[in-house]
């Protein structure tokens, strides 16, 4: 399954069990491994502050193994994209996913 095609899913997910998640979804994408999860906008706020933590941790040792290991930790970083901003509405009130918004989120990580 191409990005694309997950992020695809995930929103289709999102639009029908919307009320499983809070009012900040999110779409979290490890730039590393190209994989692609639904999240709460809570667990965005705790992934950034635990990855903010790993690279302090890195940086505060000394030696290039901690230099290499940063990296890797900086390079699994995850983006995160609002749900809500992938979505369109038609007039006739039904809710969709935004194709076109995916398809350049999915381009930002062509290899």
């Amino acid at each position: 399954m191409t990005l694309e095609e997950s992020i695809t899913r995930l929103v289709n997910e999102y639009i029908d069990n919307f009320d499983r998640f809070d009012s900040n979804p999110q779409i979290r994408i490890n730039p590393a491994t190209l994989t692609a999860t639904l999240v709460n906008g809570s667990d965005m706020l705790t992934a950034i502050a635990d990855n903010d933590e790993a690279i302090e941790d890195a940086a505060a040792a000394d030696g290039l193994s901690t230099e290499d290991a940063a990296d890797f930790q900086a390079s699994q970083n995850p983006d995160f994209y609002a749900v809500k901003k992938l979505l369109i509405s038609s007039p006739a009130g039904n809710t969709s996913a935004d194709i076109a918004r995916i398809r350049r989120i999915a381009a930002n990580y062509a290899r």
